[in-house]
C-alpha cells in the first residue's frame, strides 16, 4: 500500500510539473507571437494562425494596432 501511495505521488508531482512547463512554454511562444505582431512583423490573421498551429489559444488576441503603428 505504501508503494503504491508513493507511485500515485510521483505521477501527481510530475503531472504538474508537466503542466507547468507547458505553460511556461505557452507563454513563451504566446509572448514572441505579441511581439513579432507589435513589431508589424507578422498581421493579425498569421497572428491568429501561428496560436492555432502553436496550440496557444488560453490568452484573448491583442489589442488592434493603432493607425500609425499598422504595418504598411
Amino acid at each position: 500500500m505504501c508503494c503504491m501511495m508513493m507511485h500515485a505521488m510521483e505521477h501527481s508531482q510530475h503531472a504538474a510539473q508537466t503542466t507547468t512547463a507547458n505553460m511556461t512554454s505557452n507563454e513563451a511562444l504566446l509572448d514572441i507571437l505579441k511581439r513579432r505582431y507589435a513589431l508589424g512583423e507578422i498581421t493579425r490573421a498569421q497572428f491568429e494562425e501561428m496560436k492555432r498551429v502553436l496550440g496557444v489559444t488560453q490568452d484573448p488576441a491583442p489589442a488592434a494596432v493603432a493607425p500609425e503603428h499598422a504595418p504598411h
